[in-house]
């Protein structure tokens, strides 16, 4: 039997109306994470991060920012987001791009306490001196007290007995540092308010020294130490942002 033009032309109907449906996989690779799409351009035509394969015009939407203003770049100078391996984690921070120089870090794992030093540096080193040099030591962190590891490592470079146990965390509260910086210090947040004859310093190589932009953070389970000098920053400490590659292939913030 032959099947009547009614039945032809109602399959047709469906035929046609499916074929306009979206396709759910297509949309979610569509709205996926940049990893999971590195066969097609970013919607600038700009580069991925080599390592996480994020376009690195957007790869600013992945920084969990800790407050306070962005530093101000060195004159010529611009921020961009870069990336360096971290064990088995991605760091993506802030750093300084003057000309075709970039800022990096590079990482090294160590007993204990890592270190982030320059691989480069763009402003200000045409000659590559600073390679090498430590900007951060990154210990862990106690998840019931979150200064317990920090407040450990200040203590035990200290050789009297009397310092340390005055050795106390407290907030910084620097208008152009992280929201979160931290300073040990053996005087008390009101004594430290009042005025001094000078720069301070307290509680040894990891303490208070108000000669330079040293402080600590805690966060994504490590306590991370700055030491970035007097002079003008080269990477954006506030941006520092741990990212883990899940089981499907994304990349997401650290916990």
């Amino acid at each position: 039997m032959k099947p009547s033009l009614a039945i032809i032309g109602f399959a047709m109907l469906l035929l046609s109306a499916c074929s306009n449906q979206p396709d759910a996989q297509a949309s979610d690779r569509a709205d996926g994470d940049d990893t999971q799409r590195a066969e097609t351009t970013c919607p600038d035509d700009g580069d991925r991060l080599p390592i996480t394969g994020i376009c690195a015009g957007r790869a600013v939407v992945y920084l969990n920012a800790a407050g306070g203003d962005l530093p101000e770049a060195p004159e010529g100078c611009e921020w961009v987001v870069q990336e360096t391996r971290f064990n088995e984690d991605v760091l993506l921070y802030r750093a300084t791009q003057c000309g075709e120089k970039t800022t990096r870090l590079t990482f090294a794992d160590g007993a204990g306490i890592a270190d982030l030093s320059y691989d480069t540096a763009a402003y200000g080193d045409a000659e590559n001196a600073l390679k090498g040099e430590v900007l951060v030591r990154v210990t862990g962190a106690d998840e019931s007290n979150k200064t317990a590891n920090l407040l450990r490592v200040a203590r035990g470079s200290i050789n009297g007995a009397a310092e340390r146990s005055a050795c106390k965390v407290r907030n910084a509260r620097i208008d152009f540092w992280p929201d979160d910086a931290l300073v040990i210090d053996s005087l008390s947040p009101r004594e430290a308010a009042e005025p001094s004859d000078g720069p301070r310093t307290a509680c040894g190589p990891f303490g208070l020294d108000e000669n330079s932009s040293t402080f600590w953070r805690v966060f994504q389970g490590h306590s991370w130490f700055f030491r970035l000098g007097q002079d003008v920053w080269q990477v954006d400490p506030g941006s520092f942002t741990l990212m883990r590659k899940g089981e499907d292939g994304k990349w997401m913030q650290a916990e």
